[in-house]
Parts: C-alpha cells; structure tokens; sequence
C-alpha cells in the first residue's frame, strides 16, 4: 500500500489485533455478534439514543466558526488548538 500526501502534514494510526474468533455482525455504526443484538441494540438507541441528545434539534448543526470539538461528562470541553 501506498500513501501519498504531498507536502501535507498527516498522522497515521495503524492498530491491530488477535482475530476474536467469534462471529461479527455489523449493521451501520453497531457491531455484534449476532443479529437479533443489531436489532435490539438499534431498539435502544432509538428509545433512549443512549443518554439522550443534548441539543434542543434532531439536526443540530454548529456554525462553521465552532469547528470540531469534545464536550466531556466532567463538561470540560476540548477544540483544536486549545486544551
């Protein structure tokens, strides 16, 4: 495999890992290992959306100026550039 990016900066993370030998059913963002799981687990997420949604709209859509973020339980919150 070849990458190229010029004269780009990037980072790369390569993980890896023993195969778990279990079989693997993956239905968007869940993965397990059977799929009456999938099923339950898209019945959760859609009764609870695991925790709730913090924001007062389904399609919440921050302005471009807020770019990329992490909003942590101890309600720090992390942006590029700034810790």
């Amino acid at each position: 495999m070849i990458l190229q990016n010029g004269s780009e900066e990037a980072r790369l993370l390569l993980l890896q890992s023993r195969p778990i030998l279990e079989p693997v059913v993956q239905h968007g963002p869940f993965v397990m290992n059977e799929a009456a799981e999938i099923r339950q687990a898209i019945v959760d997420y859609r009764r609870t959306q695991f925790g709730g949604w913090p924001w007062p709209r389904h399609d919440n859509v921050h302005s471009p100026e807020k770019r990329r973020f992490a909003k942590y339980a101890d309600r720090t919150e992390e942006t590029p550039g700034k810790k």
